[in-house]
């Protein structure tokens, strides 16, 4: 197993990844329905990736550095297209992770970081379901990767990405009602299963590019009833009838009396309304009695997760304390780095906890935005969890809702009853800069909230509020209510307040 690849195996990856795009420029035509269905992704990503191959070949072929930023070149000039625009980010991040002596696995977990930023900041309105989506999850599962080994990093990144291809058509519409996958999403998958293929040697399973419908499982149902026959030749139609709905079929009579009588009959089918309609045309069925035949298959336990968004400080020891992953929302100052930027996204954060489980109830508290909140609901049809967002506008609401979470009950419930004890709870805040002692500040508030009723009174510190002396405000307040306080430092109020 090698540590890094050189020049060599950098231009042998995109000569493998054109013949494989060659070989299937087609299909990747033909899966092009959105943004709209120009059927030319497969041809645009092979001339992007050809152009950039040939200004590598004019590039000293000792110098990693020296290709790869002419791969980048060739295809920034040579992109064609949507999706050839943004296969150059990806070369463009590539030269610029790149070391002089090689790419290792440091060197393509940071290129990958730098794609998704390069990727998202082009675009001018990203879309999750696309080309996106996969290489974000790709990065993520990157940046998972512990080893040195370039080639279980390259066999990593190639499996998630797939299994992130093969989730968009549950994110866009579009791609669900034409049964395919997106096809910039493949082209990018293709790329990479070259690259598992250049450094390990081994030839991977191509990609299924396309999606089977969605079918309804069988149940094997016993069926039985009583129904009047006026002869044998009724007996046999009947039987004739039922014989193509299941199996196990007995038609068995009595001994009747005036030419008519009366028969039980029985089968084994997937079709118990067919079966039955089928013997209204002889009659009135009687004593229906309709049985499953299988065993239930047991349901495997389903893991559920709470994901909680608050700032750095103790209020993440409180949400861990109560079971919930407490994670920070997106600063607002730009990091100096693609990695540092890519790590405190909130988006990477939520995905990266989320990450093989079943169930997620998140709580955004009022710091997530409308698009992060969008494209961590996008990017999560990609991964396997079910994802319910409990309407949070503040983390005195979100304690709220966490305080109420059962277990036991299923996820949507579960979400349902957060929510209202969420939309339950009345908030105000008390700014640092209140010209009376806080004390007398934070009073004159709860009092205003507790006008509308409330039996707990939930005060988050932030810095500065230290000397809060709960004891007091709990006696200058009019009404009998519990009061408690947590150690907030790090929210942007001096105190934020929550009544329930």
């Amino acid at each position: 197993m090698s540590s890094q690849i050189g020049s060599a195996a950098i231009v042998g990856w995109v000569a493998r990844g054109i013949d494989a795009l060659q070989s299937r420029r087609d299909e990747i035509n033909s899966l092009n329905v959105f943004p709209v269905p120009d059927s030319d992704t497969g041809s645009n990503m092979l001339a992007t990736l050809t152009a950039a191959y040939d200004e590598a070949q004019k590039a000293d072929a000792s110098d990693v550095r020296a290709v790869t930023a002419a791969l980048a070149a060739g295809a920034v000039r040579g992109a064609r297209g949507n999706s050839g625009t943004v296969l150059s980010q990806v070369f463009r991040a590539v030269a610029e992770a790149a070391s002089g002596s090689g790419i290792g696995v440091e060197s393509v977990q940071h290129s990958l970081k730098l794609a998704v930023q390069h990727v998202s900041q082009a675009i001018a309105n990203p879309v999750e379901g696309t080309i996106l989506t996969v290489l974000r999850h790709a990065a993520i599962a990157a940046e998972e990767f512990k080893g040195d080994s370039i080639d279980e990093l390259a066999d990593i990144i190639a499996d998630a990405a797939r299994d992130a291809l093969a989730k968009t058509p549950n994110q866009l519409p579009a791609l669900q009602q034409a049964g395919v996958v997106d096809a910039g999403g493949a082209g990018l998958v293709i790329l990479l299963d070259a690259l598992a293929d250049e450094v390990s040697g081994r030839a991977t399973a191509p990609v299924d590019l396309h999606v089977d419908a969605p079918h309804t499982a069988t149940v094997e149902m016993e069926v039985m009833y009583l129904i009047s026959l006026s002869d044998n030749q009724a007996v046999e139609e009947l039987r004739e009838r039922l014989k193509p709905l299941g199996n196990s079929l007995i038609i068995a009579g009595d001994a009747g009396n005036a030419g008519t009588s009366q028969y039980m009959v029985h089968i084994h089918t997937v079709e118990p309304g067919a079966v039955i309609e089928a013997a209204l045309d002889f009659g009135r069925p009687e004593g229906i009695r309709i049985e499953v035949l299988d065993e239930p298959v047991p349901t495997p336990e389903s893991t559920r997760i709470l994901i909680a968004v608050v700032p750095d400080g103790p209020l993440k020891d409180l949400i861990t304390s109560s079971g919930a992953i407490a994670i920070s929302p997106t600063p607002s100052e730009r990091a100096a780095t693609a990695d540092q930027e890519f790590a405190d996204n909130v988006v990477t954060k939520a995905l990266t906890a989320m990450r093989g489980t079943d169930e997620v109830i998140l709580l955004p508290n009022g710091l997530v935005s409308d698009q992060e909140l969008a494209d961590i609901e996008f990017s999560a049809a990609a991964a396997n969890p079910t994802l319910a967002v409990v309407s949070t506008d503040s983390i005195a609401a979100g304690l709220a809702a966490l305080a109420v979470h059962s277990s036991e009950l299923p996820l949507a419930v579960a979400a349902y009853a957060m929510g209202e004890a969420a939309n339950g709870t009345r908030t105000a805040a008390v700014a640092a800069d209140v010209d009376k002692p806080l004390n007398e500040a934070l009073t004159e508030t709860i009092s205003d909230l507790l006008a509308d009723g409330g039996e707990l009174v939930t005060l988050l510190l932030g810095r500065g509020a230290e000397g809060v002396d709960v004891a007091d405000v709990r006696a200058r307040l009019d009404k009998p209510v519990e009061v408690v306080a947590y150690d907030a430092a790090g929210i942007d109020a001096l105190v934020q307040v929550g009544i329930e």
